[in-house]
């Protein structure tokens, strides 16, 4: 089937990659309201390489629209509409209509759907805009792939400038290697005076094969530092290695388009002088997602398949000294392995966040706002998996705080504010889960209209006086409410909060916010770092064994029966250094049978979420434990009445299994 192809696995990859690059570019010009040459020849590199990728594929829709782009902005670079407000504004709006279109096809190529948009209007308001900004000058730069030549007129060429010879040789089986030359040539030509490549026509089916036999030459001439080409050949994406060696303007090898006109003042290269052969190597290699949860899924058999071993209880009581040693040895070892494991799924939310900047600038210009979106923390890692489920999360709540947190310009400037809204969202590392903040200064919740909605909609049952802040801010996140009145693009529909609520849930994590009325609102997500593995605490009620995370634990005691007492509601609290603890039985919540009643014989557990701290009895505490993650059986998750607090199971050493209890959902039940 067409989605299995490998060619159209890569052109997905990679044009996706480029659109990320593309929309990254545009949004930082238009926020400094100028394209600069770096951001041009950006943007150009880009079309030009999607143009090419589209038409080896053979999506000539595609290829079209990036063609029309790469026009528009080979005249910009001529110096057209860099700074005009008015010129950019419809340059910025074309390019970011294309990208969407571009967006769109690929999702459906994702999908196993062929391609069958039309960008004949689009194509034909790029052509409008770009007669409209025609001059009488033409491009300095001549593009002819066909003849494997890129630059000025040969004649008038400067010979004083140095030459180079780059040869590249791309990973084996990387496919579509003339692709991947076009992109190689567009990457480093503004470098350049003067570019020839060989294979000189890129566009021949021929040309794969024959850079993938012998490898893809480039002869280039630049007054460019050598360690500034370098590092341009270093970040070719699927390089086994690159060398860049100077080359005289006599030599032989260089291609006679490169070569003076008249042969008597040749100029000669000093060889003791000459700089040395420069050679990169890529230190980045691509790998499919599925290989890596693959080799996740082992990592975690083995660190349950070690404590088997060493936990056996017929080896453990036969106290062999060099087992035991081994052992050490062993676990050492697997800790490392997992380390590795866990990092190489460890990507930064910068991606995430850098997408937000076009949420922030479609929906403030559609609802007549002005809104700032302040970055901080991107650099933060988080497993791919998370990554991908916060996606959606973060675009309602950015979505929610531009389009009725923010206020209008002229609301702001009457309340004292700047016109403009600001939005800031961060991520910070807090031992092993990650906390992202997503802040605004806009006119923050009424509790009072929070209390009044979710009590006409039959969501809060409580009297006013008897709720505090932090509860009724906490009714945003029930299903069906909403506090807009009317149905608009972003919100009204009562539908959403709850549902960011659940992706959160999805992955261990957990949501909480605080406002104050007229200066704004905070909403804290804590998300664990990886799903896969983590350091528990094996806890023991009756016959079955719990495993809470290490993290959530503050300490534990041996309480007395005289510290404990009832509240007004009948609730069982306990005082510890004149602080009040709700304490929870753990055997009354899953309605087991437990060893202990009493609290004198049992143990507490002081534990700490987002939102409180409590304190769990049980029966007995059994000790540490690294516990592999792994999801309840489906039949159980659509029949779990009773299981609510349970975030899966962990296979043990002497091989039964045990409960992972999720601290967050416990406290909500």
């Amino acid at each position: 089937m067409r989605e299995q192809d490998p060619m159209l696995e890569v052109f997905i990859f990679e044009t996706q990659q480029l659109l990320e690059s593309l929309e990254e570019t545009l949004l930082q010009s238009e926020k400094e309201k100028s394209l600069t040459d770096e951001h041009i020849n950006e943007i150009f590199r880009i079309m030009h390489t999607i143009k090419g990728s589209a038409s080896m594929m053979s999506y000539d829709s595609l290829a079209k629209l990036a063609h029309a782009l790469e026009d528009l902005f080979d005249k910009i670079r001529e110096g057209k509409t860099r700074t005009d407000a008015d010129a950019l504004d419809g340059v910025f709006e074309l390019v970011l209509a294309a990208s969407d279109n571009f967006k769109a096809e690929i999702d459906k190529l994702s999908a196993g759907i062929a391609t069958d948009g039309d960008f004949s209007e689009l194509s034909d308001r790029i052509h409008t805009y770009l007669a409209s900004i025609m001059g009488s000058s033409t491009s300095s730069v001549i593009d002819d792939t066909a003849s494997g030549y890129v630059g000025d007129d040969p004649d008038g060429t400067d010979y004083g400038t140095p030459l180079y010879k780059i040869r590249i040789l791309f990973e084996p089986e990387c496919l579509m290697e003339n692709m991947r030359a076009f992109g190689v040539v567009n990457t480093i030509l503004p470098h350049c005076q003067r570019v020839v490549h060989e294979p000189a026509d890129l566009n021949d089916d021929a040309a794969s094969d024959e850079i993938a036999a012998n490898g893809f030459i480039i002869f280039i001439q630049s007054g460019e530092n050598p360690d500034v080409l370098k590092k341009i050949l270093d970040e070719v994406m699927f390089l086994q290695s690159a060398s860049l060696v100077p080359i005289a303007p006599d030599s032989d090898e260089l291609p006679v388009s490169m070569r003076p006109k008249v042969r008597e003042e040749k100029v000669s290269v000093d060889k003791q002088q000459a700089v040395p052969e420069i050679t990169a190597k890529q230190n980045f290699i691509s790998v499919n997602v599925n290989k890596l949860d693959k080799l996740m899924n082992l990592m975690g058999e083995i660190v349950t398949t070690e404590s088997m071993v060493t936990k056996n209880p017929e080896v453990a009581s036969l106290h062999i000294d060099s087992f035991e040693r081994s052992s050490q040895e062993l676990r050492k070892l697997i800790n490392e392995l997992q380390d590795i494991v866990m990092s190489i799924r460890m990507l930064p939310v910068s991606n995430s966040f850098q997408k937000m900047h076009r949420i922030v600038r479609d929906v403030s210009k559609k609802v007549g706002k002005e809104v700032e979106l302040i970055l901080i923390g991107e650099e933060t890692e988080v497993d791919k998996n998370i990554i991908d489920t916060l996606s959606d999360p973060l675009m309602h709540l950015i979505r929610n705080a531009v389009d009725h947190g923010i206020e209008m310009p002229d609301v702001r400037a009457a309340n004292g504010k700047p016109s403009v809204g600001r939005i800031t969202l961060e991520a910070r590392n807090t031992g092993g889960d990650v906390v992202i903040l997503i802040t605004d200064d806009g006119q923050g919740l009424d509790r009072d209209v929070l209390i009044r909605k979710a009590t006409e909609k039959g969501l809060n049952t409580k009297p006013d006086n008897e709720i505090s802040d932090k509860e009724a801010y906490q009714m945003i996140f029930l299903p069906g409410f909403s506090t807009n009145t009317e149905v608009t693009e972003y919100s009204g529909r009562g539908v959403g909060m709850d549902v960011v609520r659940r992706n959160i849930d999805k992955v261990g994590g957990s949501i909480s916010l605080d406002s104050t009325r007229g200066e704004g609102m905070s909403i804290q997500i804590r998300i664990p770092l990886t799903l896969a593995i983590i350091d528990g605490m094996k806890l023991r009620v009756g016959k079955l064994v719990f495993i809470v995370p290490m993290l959530s634990i503050q300490e534990s005691f041996k309480p007395n029966d005289g510290d404990v007492f009832l509240d007004p509601d009948g609730s069982e609290m306990i005082m510890i250094r004149g602080e009040c603890y709700p304490v929870l039985r753990l055997y009354r919540i899953f309605d087991i049978e437990p060893d202990f009643e009493t609290l004198d014989d049992g143990i507490l557990i002081m534990i700490s979420t987002d939102t409180t701290t409590f304190c769990l009895f049980v029966d007995e505490l059994i000790g540490e434990q690294q516990a592999v993650i792994k999801p309840l059986p489906e039949y159980i998750q659509k029949h779990n009445t009773g299981m609510h607090g349970i975030g899966g199971c962990a296979v043990l050493g002497d091989g039964s299994i045990s409960l992972i209890i999720d601290i967050n959902s416990l406290v909500a039940e």
